[in-house]
């Protein structure tokens, strides 16, 4: 039986501090990529110079886009991936490294259980040794509906691997201002596509400054990709969780317009109302949600029986779901330990 062939893509803007150690590490893998594409995004730097140097001992192909307007990070991953003849499209950063096991474990996750791989990660300041994950992403979902999971956290890391055919029957990498890989999982997975990891890690995520978004509103950036799932979206339960996944972000400014409710409600959530500790001061019927009860800095939203669905307190523009039903829905950090494996 032929194995599936293996492209790496790189977008690689002003990259020339990391970008030898990238392809190094490529060039030092036990199972060579059968492709590397570099796409080169109009660097003012040595990127260039740097990346032609590799074709010697890399199958290395580089695109350069000149142009006045840079393609962004989504816009050269899709060039690059348009340039791939290969199965299977395996993602790397300019600024991270894998281990030498990185396309081979990439590749025999995928051949026991096709889909979405997303590595286990280390992390690397650049000096001293590689570090575990303790973040989110170093786990994999407890067993239930992945898609519900990652409309709640993107808990998919960036270098990961999935089959070409499938990433161009969904339309590939499309323009948001923020998440674009966010994006592409949430249509890779409402496609079919499960989500696996490797058992060790193997992909290196460089921590620096700029890896952080120092004074960006990284909660409302992220409306736009659960926005534009929900344009999309059919399945009433899936409708349901990317509205919590909204909630739990940006609160009830989230859902935008919403016609107050002007006869009286359900007993049962009349009485959930007036006995909240907080004055009620609107009350909205949602077609996905059900009733949306605004209290000053909460929303809490339930079924006609009172039972809450989710319960989001905001504090100094933070918000944070106290209550919900579904615990595969939770975002907030504490109980994504409810959520996530960090062992297995």
């Amino acid at each position: 039986m032929s194995r599936n062939t293996v492209g790496v893509v790189i977008a690689a803007m002003n990259s020339a501090a990391f970008i030898d150690q990238a392809l190094g590490s490529l060039a030092m893998q036990t199972t060579l990529a059968d492709q590397v594409v570099v796409v080169d995004d109009n660097s003012g730097d040595d990127t260039v110079r740097l990346v032609e140097r590799w074709r010697a001992i890399l199958p290395l192909t580089l695109l350069r886009n000149h142009g006045p307007r840079r393609l962004g990070v989504w816009g050269a991953r899709r060039a690059a991936i348009e340039a791939l003849e290969t199965d299977l499209v395996l993602q790397l950063d300019g600024d991270d490294v894998v281990l030498p096991h990185h396309v081979a474990a990439m590749s025999e996750t995928y051949a026991a259980a096709p889909g979405l791989i997303s590595p286990r990660p280390l992390t690397w300041t650049g000096q001293g040794p590689f570090r575990p994950a303790t973040y989110t992403k170093g786990g994999l979902p407890v067993p239930g509906d992945q898609l519900i999971q990652l409309l709640a956290q993107n808990y998919v890391v960036v270098g990961s691997l999935f089959a070409r055919e499938l990433y161009e029957r969904i339309g590939g990498y499309r323009h948001v201002a923020y998440g674009e890989e966010w994006d592409l999982w949430l249509r890779l997975v409402a496609a079919g596509a499960r989500v696996s990891k490797p058992d060790e890690p193997s992909y290196v995520y460089r921590v620096r400054a700029s890896s952080y978004a120092g004074g960006f509103a990284r909660n409302e950036a992220e409306t736009e990709v659960l926005n534009r799932f929900l344009e999309e979206a059919e399945h009433p339960v899936h409708r349901l969780a990317v509205k919590v996944a909204l909630l739990q972000r940006t609160g009830l400014a989230a859902l935008g317009a919403l016609t107050p409710v002007s006869g009286p409600l359900p007993e049962p959530v009349r009485a959930f109302a007036a006995g909240h500790e907080r004055p009620l001061t609107r009350a909205y019927r949602d077609q996905d949600l059900g009733w949306v009860l605004a209290f000053d800095s909460e929303v809490a939203v339930t079924d006609d029986h009172a039972r809450v669905i989710v319960h989001v307190v905001e504090k100094d523009g933070n918000y944070e779901a106290v209550e919900i039903a579904d615990p595969l829905m939770r975002r907030d950090a504490s109980s994504l330990r409810d959520v996530l494996r960090g062992e297995r």
